[in-house]
């Protein structure tokens, strides 16, 4: 077979065996379309899909805006785009349905597996400049390297994985050769797919210039290193500039989190680990359970370790080669090691689970080098016995402390340490044949070599996911199409736009691990309240919590329990719910579900007086809070009537009984601040058992249910611990008075229509200059342009994170349009910078243009002369 011909196989093998072996593995583990399983699971379930539905509505639905209200109360879509949708797989999904979207996933996913395959291969032919069949094995262990194996569920990573090894050789002809197009090109789609990896690929980017300096200078110092790599850092520079687009409003974004907040132990130079840490050079060392918190996944193949210790070991590879290796690799560990160094390449937070995300950089040094030591062995180098004992001797010292050393908690199974010492005994006499023989008997240790190690890769990955908890296609398929029409229905019977609050038990979902449906807005497409990502508004999280929905943490809110006043507040007009309600009807008559409508949902907006604006709400009172909500809308006589006759009778260290009367006719709610939910077995009320459609880890207001005047209530604990604090607050919501309010605010309330476009309008009459403040259930946001009338007006943040403005008597007509501003700056910069360089590269060429020109004419002119 000629090179012409043999080099687009050998490209295209690079791509084909690790398909072809992830759909082994697919098949294995029963997923679709080879079965019935999916991979609604984990983050992916609750977050990346969700995600990608809404990339599908924004793209197919006309919802061209830069504003959703499905995530959480409101926001900009851009933040959430910027870390989660930019890759360009995810056009995949547009030819997908939406119950269908599992499956594209899936696709996604073996993808990107393959490409980075590929583009491994391809970063070694350009690199070494020899390849054969042999090099599919180097290409297909970085498809398959630990970071992999255990964080394919979460793709949008793994572009950065295919891009790595371009960018790693568009550095090396930038510095051989001063071609930097090649590398701005690669660098700026790093930024742009995931800004977060791409960050993590800058610092590598500098590291490893550094290491390609020095391996060819000869008088090699730092100063030196600054002054020949202008044209490196001038590039990386203005390329970094020129993705303002993206970084301007993910990095806004982010400052409007939690994640800002400072933890001082993240920066202490303390290690993570110990010995322990070289298991993870084996086979099976992590698994879906561990996904969360575990050791850095060093695992690159187990003939790629064999092959990198040969690397150090053998004479035909210079001293200082072996230095600079080490030297990198060792700073890529120290990455891992130490705390401070973690905390740095993780964009200066420690990450909340899923820890050592830049583990790929080390798998891929590994395995550049171990082809180094492969080409050397092909010449003639010795393969040493020393090596298989050296790397037996690491796993065993490994596996001796994270059994009987340190802590014991990320063993698996004993039998896996012995599937790998067998796999590298196997792999070493398979190779050290191969490189001695010749004819049929070297082929046949050919595929000895390739059938063990696509055994171990395989096996590796399968370990990692056989206990996943997985999804059921056809499950999620028929549900989503079942409440996909039930949220369809409803859009079309209001032309405003209102929220809805969304419950869907997790086995019905197609979910067979508890699923709280923070997402379920982004899913369907409709306006929601509850919502589950890492660019969740921290002010919009502290308003809602203090109001009493539940936030188990930095990057959740959810709305468990129904409350009147937040579907007053958050304009909440639908439950779509299996649950029945004795005080209302259902809309529809359906065994999957029931939709009721919340009469005290009167509109986006109502009038309020003007002291509504001085509200402050508290910490840890929420029924509190709401009432003097309430208060500022309408004063008088309380609407939350504390129940009387609290008393609390412990029958057992653990188990306590609450009984109490209540005094109003309503709605019965409970905030206990002082209770650890956690540690709470079971809670029933009147001897009916509470169970949250979310399970309560913190604490939120419980909707107890309806009373009449004077029912005696009694409350059933049962704990782990003794409940040492039991101060609670029990109120009723008084219905004849709340009701009172609705009805006069349903009067001076807000209908908003939504455009095409993302605008918002509407019209409201103000007829009391007393109650002329407008209180929009929107959150505050600068980037609202609002007018009245047409003209411009201010706004101010009311009630935590709300908006509101004074209109004068009258009717008006309001707009509301959002303007991305930090985008547009962005954007501005993008586009000047990228015209500068455009200009610029045109002066250079005229420049040599007109040069050459001179220089001919020189000639010419010398010619005649002489």
């Amino acid at each position: 077979m000629n090179v012409k011909t043999k080099q687009p196989l050998l490209l295209g093998g690079s791509f084909l065996l690790p398909f072809v072996l992830l759909g082994l593995l697919w098949a294995i583990l029963g997923l679709a379309p080879f079965g019935g399983n999916n991979l609604l699971v984990s983050d992916l379930g609750t977050q990346y899909l969700p995600f990608l539905s809404a990339f599908k509505h924004f793209f197919q639905e006309g919802n061209l805006s830069f504003y959703s209200f499905s995530d959480a109360l409101g926001g900009s879509v851009l933040p959430l785009s910027a870390y989660y949708l930019l890759s360009p797989f995810n056009f995949l999904v547009l030819f997908f349905s939406y119950e269908q979207l599992p499956l594209a996933i899936l696709l996604i996913i073996t993808l990107k597996i393959s490409l980075m395959g590929t583009s491994m291969f391809y970063y070694l032919k350009k690199t070494y400049h020899t390849t054969s069949w042999f090099t599919l094995l180097f290409s297909t262990s970085y498809s398959f390297c630990g970071f992999v194996s255990i964080y394919a569920l979460n793709f949008m990573w793994l572009d950065a994985l295919i891009l790595m090894p371009l960018l790693i050789l568009s550095i090396q002809q930038l510095w051989d050769q001063k071609r930097y197009g090649f590398y701005a090109i690669v660098l700026f789609s790093t930024i742009v797919t995931n800004y977060y990896m791409g960050y993590m690929l800058c610092i590598f980017a500098v590291f490893y210039s550094l290491y390609w300096y020095y391996r060819t200078a000869d008088r090699a110092s730092f100063w030196q290193f600054l002054k020949k790599g202008r044209l490196f850092f001038i590039t990386s520079f203005f390329t970094g500039i020129s993705t303002s687009f993206i970084l301007f409003p993910a990095l806004t974004g982010m400052l409007a989190t939690n994640k800002t907040n400072f933890n001082p132990e993240v920066f202490l130079l303390k290690p993570k680990f110990g010995f322990s840490v070289l298991s993870q050079f084996g086979l099976g060392s992590v698994n879906f359970d561990f996904r969360l918190d575990h050791f850095p996944t060093l695992y690159s193949g187990l003939l790629m370790m064999l092959l990198f210790i040969a690397y150090l070991l053998l004479p035909t590879i210079s001293f200082k080669e072996k230095r600079n290796a080490l030297l990198l690799l060792g700073f890529i560990f120290l990455s891992f090691w130490l705390e401070l160094f973690n905390t740095i390449w993780h964009m200066f937070q420690s990450p909340a689970g899923f820890p050592y995300r830049n583990t790929f950089i080390f798998s891929f040094l590994i395995i550049k080098f171990a082809y180094e030591a492969f080409l050397q062995l092909k010449q003639g180098a010795r393969f040493s016995i020393r090596i298989p004992f050296l790397f037996s001797g690491l796993l065993l010292i490994g596996f001796l402390f994270l059994n009987y050393v340190d802590d014991t908690t990320f063993v698996l199974a004993n039998q896996y340490i012995i599937i790998s010492l067998l796999s590298v005994w196997v792999l070493y006499i398979s190779l050290t044949l191969y490189l001695k023989t010749t004819g049929n008997m070297k082929k046949l240790l050919a595929a000895c070599v390739l059938f063990v190690l696509c055994f171990e890769l395989v096996f590796n990955f399968w370990v990692s996911l056989k206990d996943i908890p997985f999804g059921d296609q056809k499950q999620f398929a028929a549900t989503y199409q079942t409440q996909n029409s039930f949220v369809s229905d409803l859009e079309h019977r209001q032309a405003a736009l209102v929220r809805i609050k969304q419950t869907i038990d997790s086995k019905e979902a197609g979910y067979r691990e508890k699923n709280n449906g923070y997402n379920n807005p982004l899913l369907y497409g409709y306006a929601g309240v509850s919502s589950y990502t890492s660019t969740l508004d921290a002010k919009t999280q502290k308003t809602l919590q203090t109001l009493g929905l539940y936030q188990k943490n930095d990057r959740r809110i959810a709305y468990v329990d129904e409350s009147k006043v937040i579907n007053l507040l958050l304009n909440v007009a639908y439950q779509i719910t299996p649950e029945i309600k004795a005080k209302q009807s259902s809309l529809i008559a359906n065994p999957d579900a029931n939709i009721y409508e919340n009469a005290e949902a009167i509109g986006m907006g109502f009038l309020v007086p003007d002291s509504f604006a001085k509200i402050k709400l508290a910490e840890n009172r929420p029924l509190q809070n709401q009432e003097e909500i309430l208060q500022q809308i309408k004063p008088g006589e309380s609407y939350f009537k504390e129940s009387k006759e609290l008393e609390w009778h412990a029958l057992t260290d653990n188990d306590y009984t609450l009984t109490a009367q209540t005094t109003a006719d309503g709605e019965l709610y409970l905030y206990a601040p002082n209770i650890n939910w956690k540690k709470v077995l079971s809670f029933k009320v009147n001897g009916k058992t509470i169970n949250p459609s979310v399970y309560i880890a913190t604490n939120q207001v419980f909707n107890l249910g309806y009373f009449k005047k004077e029912t005696v209530v009694s409350l059933e604990f049962k704990s782990k611990k003794q409940l040492t604090e039991k101060k609670i607050a029990l109120k009723t919501l008084q219905n004849d008075r709340f009701d009172s309010l609705i009805s006069d605010q349903r009067k001076q309330a807000l209908q908003l229509n939504k455009q095409a476009s993302g605008q918002l309008s509407g019209t409201i009459t103000v007829n009391d200059p007393q109650q002329s403040f407008l209180y929009l259930a929107i959150p505050y946001d600068k980037n609202w342009q609002i007018t009245v009338d047409g003209q411009k007006v201010q706004t101010k943040s009311v009630v935590g994170n709300f908006t509101g403005l004074k209109l004068p008597v009258g009717t008006h007509h309001i707009t509301l349009t959002y303007y991305q501003k930090d985008f547009f700056i962005g954007a501005l910069i993008s586009i000047v910078t990228l015209f500068g360089l455009f200009f610029y590269q045109i002066y250079k060429k005229v420049k040599r243009v007109r040069s050459r020109s001179h220089e001919r004419e020189g000639f010419k002119t010398w010619g005649k002369s002489s």
